[in-house]
């Protein structure tokens, strides 16, 4: 009987090297390697380390995925293989709807006990944080409409959540809540703009910045990125092209820049994506949109979704939803069926102050579904 092979130390490796080489791994490879030595946990442990492992994984579309929530099923689909749906360890067991998602972390809102509760969760190491938001309704008796956001400040690497209040009844306010994980608090801050969100939740979140669509006081539809480093919403008009010949957009983020995915009404022009990103230039508040590409298309479709590695999601009503790429025109079907949201996800190592590990939900699912063994516990 042959001996089990050892796995033994590096030696000869510094740990700059050793970090350049681990730093291909994924995330479920990498966790075991922290068991193996004390060396290798501390330097994978490490924040230079996690940050170059994730600026890795990022930048490699075969690493990217797409969380998709379905309301009753919600899984992660990798865009190289769409068929495979892999099961997730949540840690809510009650409904929850997903903020967005950057650099491994994802933000949800749920209820429990009657109390709105903030979770963020990084599936790939299994952890999570809890909290309550700031204030319920700070003035219960006007009517308010809340929007919710999901940021990261590269500058003191800080993961952030905001909670936008704005008041429509009697004197117009507009109140900003921002929950830092460094600090591990809320605060307010000043709002410099009154708008109307089109949404509850943020639209895209890219690095540094998370963007909405919304109205502004004329009734315009706008964007508005919030900027993290400053605490400021910067106002940017659509392209009038969009909003005069396009019959429908998206916000998405592509390759880890805002853009917009607008399609055209085959009635009126020939069926087609266009898609817009636009340069900002915050110290000097000036922007520009530029059409980056136009695609044309040989079929139609009801719903499209974002843009992930250079694929779009897109459904022909009633058929199954696929992901489509635009450069090769391949479909992949998804397996999974209705969609109510799905978001850009890629795995990473980072971890905020306070997390703590996920209990075996998938494990409890199994044991519940099964008479027998719920009888033997």
């Amino acid at each position: 009987m042959k001996k089990a092979r050892q796995i033994t130390d590096i030696p000869c490796l510094d740990d700059e090297i050793l970090g350049v080489i681990f730093s291909r791994l994924p995330v479920k490879t990498l966790l075991r390697l922290k068991c193996l030595s004390k060396r290798y946990c501390n330097l994978i442990s490490s924040p230079w380390f996690i940050t170059l492992h994730r600026k890795r994984f990022s930048s490699d579309p075969d690493n990217h995925c797409i969380f998709v929530q379905t309301g009753k099923i919600n899984r992660l689909i990798r865009t190289q293989n769409p068929g495979n749906l892999i099961k997730l360890n949540e840690p809510c067991r009650t409904n929850y709807t997903v903020i967005g998602s950057i650099n491994g972390l994802i933000c949800l809102v749920t209820n429990i006990a009657s109390r709105q509760m903030i979770c963020l969760w990084n599936p790939s190491i299994n952890q999570y944080k809890m909290f309550p938001v700031h204030s319920e309704n700070p003035k219960k008796t006007r009517k308010c409409d809340v929007s919710m956001g999901f940021g990261y400040e590269k500058g003191s690497d800080d993961y952030k959540v905001l909670r936008l209040l704005s008041y429509k009844t009697g004197r117009p306010l507009t109140i900003v809540e921002i929950y830092s994980t460094n600090s591990d608090s809320w605060k307010e801050v000043k709002s410099n703009s009154r708008l109307k969100m089109n949404t509850c939740f943020c639209n895209v979140i890219v690095e540094g910045l998370t963007y909405w669509v919304a109205k502004d006081l004329d009734g315009s539809t706008v964007l508005a990125p919030f900027v993290w480093s400053i605490e400021k919403f910067f106002i940017i008009p659509l392209p009038k092209e969009v909003i005069t010949k396009s019959q429908s957009f998206k916000a998405t983020n592509y390759h880890g820049s805002f853009a917009l995915l607008a399609y055209s009404s085959r009635r009126k022009f020939k069926a087609r994506l266009d898609i817009w990103v636009v340069e900002l230039d915050i110290s000097a508040e000036e922007f520009k949109w530029k059409k980056k590409f136009t695609f044309h298309m040989d079929f139609g479709f009801s719903m499209h979704w974002g843009l992930t590695g250079g694929d779009i999601v897109v459904e022909n009503a009633p058929h199954m939803p696929y992901l489509f790429n635009l450069t090769t025109k391949q479909m992949w079907a998804m397996g999974i069926n209705p969609i109510l949201s799905l978001f850009n996800y890629t795995e990473s190592l980072v971890s905020i102050n306070g997390f703590k590990h996920v209990r075996n939900q998938l494990k409890r699912r199994r044991k519940a579904s099964n008479p027998v063994r719920a009888r033997l516990s």
